[in-house]
């Protein structure tokens, strides 16, 4: 039966039109705002961050400084190097609300960041050039994520809390291996042959890690895949490839005594594919697995094997409390907490007026009175 449409229902059917072509054909800039926040709620593309601020919680004014530092602030980052851990203080300028960091994860690891903290703390991480990758839901403060960039990736990570914000709050950012170790019972320090070692007097390098344990230890699957191919010969002698399908990415198990798994078996992350061995032309050396991963060529597996980060260095002092240079001592403004000379933005004066927004060892964030933003150790 063919569908009878009411005056209304095409009304209905007409207005979301109606709001598309104002949209393309430029509009006012209200039309325009207002669309793009209808659009943002209706299909969930906003973030809690502009969710928060739709909600008009302070006057217009305050709520146009908590935008310029939001954007400010990805304009003013500061650098820092995994592990890293932060405690920020928040400042009664609206301005300083938001903070930005930039750092590198390297390939093979898995980014976690978390905060903890009263009050809303909107976190969003991006790449130094600006693309946004994830949000976190501000009742669950943290994020994981995972670069599949060969050479490992540049990120941004930008916080901001809410508009007068009364509590302090802790930053951490960590790196943990993306890959489960493959030899049960061991960690990175069974390594002992490593990538790019020279082997056949020099003809080859060495394309993976040989990790040594003893005869008929398990060998785990690193990550949920498929195995794709089971093989007995040449310089691996008997040797297992696993596909892990989610990252692109094949591992390769050599020399084992046994092979546990057969070519297109489904397996996941934990589960046992074959036993330590020194078969091939390792029959010389103890038993040891070699390691590799290939993907449109191979990569140096000891990034996605090494272990959790090393606690960060907890902050040495409550930030807040340093409000000029001391006037003894040299001291320097850097766009890193780090002592290195390239790091120097400049000396700063005995005396001169600073705001302590928040401490990472014991390095001091601070914006001067000139407007600069860098890390600055007093002791």
């Amino acid at each position: 039966m063919a569908r009878h449409h009411t005056p209304r229902s095409y009304w209905r059917l007409l207005i979301p039109l109606l709001f598309v072509a104002v949209y393309l054909s430029g509009g006012c800039t209200k039309w325009r705002t207002g669309l793009e926040r209808w659009v943002d709620e209706t299909f969930g593309s906003a973030t809690p961050r502009e969710q928060y601020a739709w909600g008009k919680p302070f006057a217009a004014a305050t709520m146009a400084r908590w935008d310029t530092a939001f954007v400010r602030s990805t304009r003013d980052t500061l650098r820092v190097e995994l592990p890293h851990e932060e405690l920020i203080v928040p400042d009664t300028n609206v301005l300083y609300t938001a903070n930005a960091w930039d750092f590198y994860l390297p390939p093979g690891r898995q980014l976690r960041i978390s905060a903890g903290g009263s009050g809303p703390l909107f976190g969003e991480l991006y790449t130094t050039e600006g693309e946004q990758l994830l949000v976190w839901d501000t009742l669950s403060p943290s994020l994981s994520y995972e670069t599949g960039a060969p050479a490992g990736q540049n990120l941004r990570f930008v916080l901001q809390t809410a508009p007068y914000a009364d509590s302090s709050y802790r930053l951490q950012m960590i790196s943990v291996p993306a890959l489960l170790f493959p030899v049960a019972g061991k960690d990175e320090t069974a390594i002992r042959s490593f990538w790019g070692a020279s082997r056949d007097g020099g003809q080859r390098r060495h394309e993976g890690n040989d990790i040594f344990a003893d005869r008929g230890t398990p060998l785990l699957a690193v990550a949920e895949g498929r195995v794709s191919r089971v093989r007995n010969g040449g310089l691996g002698g008997k040797t297992v490839w696993l596909r892990d399908g989610e990252r692109g990415l094949n591992y390769y198990y050599a020399h084992l005594d046994s092979q546990l798994v057969r070519a297109g078996e489904h397996v996941e992350r934990g589960d046992t594919v074959g036993l330590v061995g020194n078969t091939g032309n390792a029959r010389t050396t103890p038993p040891h697995l070699h390691f590799g991963i290939y993907a449109n060529g191979a990569r140096d597996p000891y990034p996605y094997l090494q272990g959790e980060d090393p606690a960060p260095t907890p902050p040495a002092e409550f930030p807040g409390r340093r409000t000029e240079v001391p006037l003894r001592g040299n001291h320097y403004l850097r766009i890193a907490p780090q002592r290195e000379a390239a790091n120097v933005i400049r000396q700063l004066e005995g005396g001169e007026p600073l705001i302590d927004l928040g401490v990472t060892g014991r390095y001091h964030r601070v914006r001067t009175g000139r407007g600069e933003l860098g890390y600055a150790n007093f002791d």
